[in-house]
């Protein structure tokens, strides 16, 4: 048993909103620390999707490592900060990288503080202070904003989990278009769906990134094994430089909390709400569809909105009085619920009208004027009233969400759950 205690590493913020990754300084760092130490773990930690400080996915990392002796700690956190200093892009103004050194057991504060990044803005003084408090090494380029996300890997506990494998690309080939046969990757899908997921989506392909990042591409799944599975499966025209599976909190839900009021909705937050329907749905210019939802105090909009595609439809099909529980993120004014998921808890009866059926041959009836106002021409039988007849509603009650190229990276899959995605019909805005 090592007397030395393990070691972890969280970075964050070294991206930019035009280029490299903060999981590809984390690929460089296992193998140049490898000669120090031994590595347990790569974690890639999501955070808060709706914070505005974000440059995209909002992605830290952790490495958790065994150093091989107490003197490699020094060569260990060198080897880290050059490795920062060299691939962060400095110029983005929305880049301010920050790192974590910390050793020993995790302590309950920053678990605690890795909650609160899932759902309020932080503010770096919070950061300070939690890991002044526990005597944590940290280091701030720019304004340092990235120990935060630092911090918050470090403490991420791992209830729930999945793993992504990515595929670094060479240098040469970064911002030029990915080579990656598309044909591979959906028989990849077909042989290893549901145990990999959020693959593909309709006829094209979702694991290879639009960004001109270091990711050649990255197939995400519920354990290693089925990754490495997938990922000799992959045909691709250019080399691959480096893999790293990272376990990870991406579509686990996690940014999500249960609220029971609207009032109780915080700024940035992602909730889980159940609620009537008390207006609409309307459809706005760009496709965009919303109503209103009413926890019998307040009323707050749900919108589903135009690149969630046929999910839309279902929105459409809503009626006041119906009975749902959104899923969704908001953001500083709290006045819309950008869904992700809805689930149809309860369909209003709808009824209409139609003309009687004929008692003897069971024939509907045709208009017969005012005195006698409904006949059958057949029989010669008439009836004075219309019927009440049930409206079909065309959905159905249950969970729908929003298609995989529309989901965000913490979003659950209904697959996870052990339950298959359905057809969702065609969207209409006519319908």
């Amino acid at each position: 048993m090592s007397l030395i205690d393990n070691f972890y590493i969280g970075i964050d913020d070294t991206d930019s909103t035009r280029g490299m990754c903060t999981t590809y300084i984390g690929a460089v760092l296992l193998e140049r620390l490898s000669r120090y130490s031994t590595v347990l773990e790569a974690r890639l930690v999501r955070l808060n999707p709706n914070i505005e400080y974000k440059t995209r996915g909002n992605a830290s990392i952790c490495i958790e490592l065994v150093p091989h002796s107490t003197s490699d700690i020094g060569r260990i956190k060198a080897a880290v900060l050059d490795a920062v200093r060299e691939y962060s892009v400095f110029k983005d103004r929305k880049t301010n990288p920050g790192v974590v050194f910390f050793s020993g057991r995790v302590p309950d504060d920053f678990r605690a503080f890795y909650n609160r990044t899932m759902h309020e803005v932080i503010e770096i003084n919070d950061a300070e202070k939690v890991l002044k408090k526990h005597h944590a090494e940290f280091h701030k380029f720019k304004n340092g904003r990235g120990i935060i996300g630092a911090l918050a890997a470090i403490g991420n506990g791992f209830g729930d989990h999945t793993y992504e494998i990515i595929a670094y690309r060479e240098k040469e080939m970064w911002g030029k278009k990915r080579l990656v046969e598309k044909d591979s990757v959906f028989e990849m899908d077909r042989r290893t769906f549901p145990f990999t997921f959020n693959n593909v989506d309709g006829d094209k392909i979702l694991i290879t990134p639009n960004s001109p990042c270091p990711v050649l591409f990255g197939i995400r799944g519920e354990n290693p094994d089925i990754l490495n599975d997938a990922y000799s499966m992959i045909e691709t025209g250019e080399n691959v430089k480096a893999t790293v599976i990272y376990r990870t909190n991406q579509c686990t839900d996690a940014h999500l909390e249960k609220v029971r009021k609207i009032a109780d909705i915080r700024p940035y937050s992602s909730v889980i709400l159940k609620g009537s329907v008390s207006g609409g749905p309307i459809i706005i210019p760009g496709g965009h569809v919303i109503f209103e939802l009413t926890d019998g105090e307040d009323h707050i909009a749900c919108a589903a909105f135009e690149p969630t595609g046929d999910f839309r439809w279902v929105v459409n099909k809503l009626v006041e009085g119906d009975v749902v529980t959104v899923y969704g993120g908001v953001k500083a004014d709290v006045r819309t619920i950008n869904l992700e998921k809805i689930d149809v808890v309860k369909l209003k009866r709808l009824v209409g009208e139609k003309n009687p059926l004929c008692e003897m041959c069971g024939r509907r009836m045709e208009s017969a004027g005012r005195n006698q106002k409904f006949r059958c021409r057949r029989c010669k039988t008439y009836k004075t009233k219309k019927i009440k007849v049930d409206i079909k509603r065309d959905i159905e009650e249950r969970m729908y969400q929003v298609p995989p190229g529309a989901m965000r990276h913490l979003s659950k899959p209904l697959v996870r759950d052990g339950r298959y995605l359905f057809p969702v019909p065609r969207f209409s805005l006519g319908s």
